[in-house]
């Protein structure tokens, strides 16, 4: 009976093991603005109540695309803007799209083992005594960053956001 149990255990642990193993897709952003007109049109759609919505084919047809293995979509539409909530295996994504299935930016949920090292260390390293929280891949216009959030008992929570080398960008206390 053991035996049994123990196996049922290792495999369940494969299957969970592998689902979090999902290659994270490398769509293409759009060339078509620059990093500063994504700025703000993203700083115009977070500024105004989103609604839920269906899209056009186009613009689900372009995630299909961006994201072939995106499931459970939910869609909201604010100042032109298309943001999609999605998930691939057991990770959490939020693309954005104009109206012509343009993607802008794309953001991804990380576990603390998927951060890049350096970026892991640099953060470790500014805010000493402080345990991750929320970690994200923010992918726009031509850039990469990190944003991860970090706490501590008894202390403000930051966020903190970091370049792929581990440069130090910015950082909000809550």
């Amino acid at each position: 009976m053991k035996t049994i149990t123990l196996f049922i255990s290792m495999v369940l642990i494969a299957f969970i093991s592998c689902q979090s193993i999902v290659a994270q897709p490398n769509p293409s952003i759009s060339k078509k603005y620059s990093n500063t007109e994504i700025d703000k049109m993203i700083s115009a759609h977070k500024g105004v109540h989103s609604q839920d919505t269906y899209p056009a084919a186009s613009l689900l047809q372009q995630l299909k695309n961006d994201f072939p293995k995106a499931k459970d979509m939910d869609w909201e539409v604010g100042a032109n803007i298309y943001e999609a909530e999605f998930e691939i295996g057991w990770t959490d994504y939020t693309a954005y799209y104009d109206e012509g299935a343009n993607l802008l930016m794309y953001t991804v949920e990380l576990r603390e083992s998927e951060l890049p090292a350096i970026v892991k260390n640099a953060a470790m390293s500014k805010y000493p005594n402080y345990k991750f929280d929320d970690i994200k891949k923010i992918v726009k216009g031509t850039d990469t960053f990190y944003k991860v959030e970090m706490e501590k008992r008894n202390s403000m929570d930051i966020k903190a956001t970091f370049k792929p080398d581990g440069a130090f960008i910015k950082e909000i206390k809550d």
